[in-house]
């Protein structure tokens, strides 16, 4: 089963990972682009932020989702799909973009395979 965290900030889950992963601040500015002091400010909680590529590049460094940068999950599982290997029609995929769809009951359904595999049966 996957490890669970407790609820915190972004911030304070990014600190967390660079100890567990022995990461400098100096050291994650490099690898997703962006200056040291921009990643001091987000850390201290201060006015700076990240851009969705930025946050991007620190799920897959971590091998974390985003949703659980963003602090929306605990669990830190990578959970970020690409279209293709979600196997969603042009439509579905459409419908979850635009937010016709709740998301949330899609990652519960993807985090869940035994589930969806259930509920595609009884359909």
């Amino acid at each position: 089963m996957a490890q669970e965290y407790l609820p915190a900030p972004s911030n304070v889950r990014l600190a967390d990972l660079m100890k567990e992963h022995n990461i400098s601040q100096p050291e994650l500015a490099k690898e997703i682009g962006c200056s040291k002091s921009t990643i001091s400010r987000f850390i201290s909680g201060a006015k700076g932020t990240l851009t969705h590529e930025q946050v991007l590049k620190i799920a897959r460094l971590f091998n974390v989702s985003t949703d659980f940068l963003l602090g929306e999950t605990n669990i830190p599982d990578r959970k970020n799909y690409d279209i293709a290997e979600l196997g969603l029609s042009v439509e579905a995929a459409k419908n979850l973009y635009t937010g016709r769809v709740n998301t949330e009951v899609v990652n519960l359904l993807l985090e869940n395979a035994r589930f969806a595999e259930l509920t595609y049966r009884m359909a």
